[in-house]
């Protein structure tokens, strides 16, 4: 093709001008797209670490201040939106887009109007975790309030404690100490304790009457080690005292569908010969727990590959565990992998097959048209393809240089400012516009790499991956694309 000869001409003669560059890692992975798979932390239970920020007072709407942030475990990236059901007047809501999976978390902003003071659970989407708001009365005195805690200064009168408390294990919107205290004038407060072992209770809020009443003060913080702790709210507050125990025993628990086929197991993620598996490589497998505690789940490495996931059982009885692969898969097959007195799930690895394809500017983009690796001589191999046969198709060419041979490793940009003999060189052009986009040769400082993963002789193939930036006019321009995602795999001549 005369399109293809020209670019092939141009990039033979850049790459003679020019020596390279500097260095970046590339991850394969997949384009964001669709609705996301993710589970709460804490589900069916209290959520995990859940912040509860803003006050609540009857009568006053909630605003953008009133948001609680919670954790969750993401299986499949994607859009999402949670939302609990009206209670109380009020309600909360979060969207937003997971661009990868594992542990993470996501905020829900609160609205409406509070009809009534009392604690009030909220659980968002139907298999959610659940976590607590207190609603004060509203109308309470414009100044500071004047209180006294009831106890002080010996032990707090009527408290409660609230939550479980274990050394090395954040506390979350459930460690809450309840304390009374005695009102004289009506108004805000802020109540904060000292800060021992590690944790702190504080509560902000507005006392509307007079009299004996109860607040409820949130712990914050990690316990160090396990014993009994006096804190004291305020300057001259009571002291309760709260109880940590040791570090989480291990769990037990058994593998549903154990010793035959994992009950339910669900993998996602593309498995493919030559091609390293991403965070998005995982299975949920089934447990049934009998005793909370940590955990530890791990596979054997078959064909290449493992599979590993840890963390800790916060409730008893069935739930899934994430799984998450590692390593490269070395040929195409199904294979079993067994947790240790585990059930067994199989994977499904694909063959390798020939491509070109990358993401340009957030579009993915695939030039398996007339693709070919050409090792031009020993020391240097060229990428290229079109999207289409047509005469005015997009192309995109990569050429890689190492003295002596082409071997696995990083390809950085052909670069003045940074000279080497082991470069890459890439250029798009859309077959329309006859413009070049070529990776950076001035002054720019947009970086390009491709990373050679396999490069075998018996057969003849090479696997890898390329991401960075390239600039029009040639290379020399202001005009960038961004180029993602990029990988490769192909038989060489």
């Amino acid at each position: 093709m005369i399109l293809k000869l020209r670019l092939s001409l141009l990039i033979i003669t850049l790459s003679t001008l020019f020596y390279s560059c500097q260095k970046e890692y590339s991850l394969e992975g997949t384009a964001v797209g669709g609705t996301a798979a993710f589970t709460f932390i804490g589900t069916a239970g209290a959520c995990t670490n859940a912040v509860i920020a803003g006050t609540y007072q009857v009568g006053t709407a909630l605003g953008a201040a009133n948001v609680v942030t919670i954790a969750v475990n993401v299986t499949t990236p994607g859009t999402y939106t949670a939302t609990t059901a009206v209670v109380n007047g009020i309600s909360f809501t979060g969207s937003g887009i997971f661009s990868a999976t594992g542990a993470q978390t996501i905020s829900l902003t609160g609205s409406g109007i509070p009809l009534a003071q009392g604690t009030f659970s909220f659980t968002p989407g139907t298999n959610g975790c659940s976590f607590p708001i207190i609603v004060s009365s509203g109308g309470g005195g414009s100044g500071p309030a004047v209180y006294t805690l009831n106890g002080a200064p010996g032990n707090c009168t009527s408290f409660v404690s609230g939550g479980t408390y274990t050394a090395g294990t954040p506390l979350g919107a459930t460690n809450i100490a309840t304390v009374s205290v005695n009102v004289t004038t009506a108004g805000t407060y802020t109540i904060t304790s000292n800060t021992v072992n590690g944790v702190t209770f504080s509560a902000t809020g507005s006392f509307t009457t007079t009299g004996t009443q109860l607040i409820q003060l949130t712990g914050s913080g990690t316990p160090l080690v396990a014993g009994s702790f006096n804190y004291t709210p305020g300057t001259n507050g009571c002291i309760f005292s709260i109880t940590v125990s040791g570090a989480a025993a291990a769990a037990v628990f058994t593998y549903g569908g154990a010793p035959g086929t994992c009950t339910n197991a669900s993998p996602t993620g593309t498995y493919t010969a030559g091609t390293a598996l991403t965070a998005l490589n995982t299975v949920l497998v089934n447990v049934n727990v009998t005793t909370i505690g940590t955990y530890t789940i791990s596979t054997p490495v078959v064909n290449g590959i493992s599979f590993t996931g840890s963390g800790s059982f916060t409730a008893t009885g069935s739930q899934n565990v994430l799984l998450t692969g590692t390593g490269t898969p070395t040929a195409g097959g199904v294979s079993n992998y067994i947790p240790t007195n585990g059930c067994s799930f199989p994977i499904t690895v694909l063959a390798i097959t020939d491509f070109f394809r990358c993401t340009i500017d957030g579009v993915a983009r695939t030039f398996n048209d007339a693709v070919s690796a050409d090792k031009i001589a020993a020391d240097t191999l060229e990428i290229s393809g079109y999207e289409t046969p047509a005469a005015t198709s997009p192309a995109f060419i990569i050429r890689i240089t190492k003295p002596g041979a082409i071997t696995t490793g990083i390809y950085d940009r052909l670069s003045q400012t940074a000279p080497s003999t082991t470069f890459s060189l890439a250029l798009y052009n859309d077959g329309v516009s006859n413009i070049n986009w070529i990776t950076a040769l001035s002054s720019q400082t947009g970086a390009f790499s491709v990373t050679v993963t396999s490069y075998t002789i018996t057969p003849n193939r090479i696997t890898g991956t390329f991401t960075g930036t390239l600039y029009d006019n040639n290379g020399l321009g202001t005009g960038t694309k961004a180029i993602t995602l990029g990988s490769f795999s192909l038989p060489y001549q």
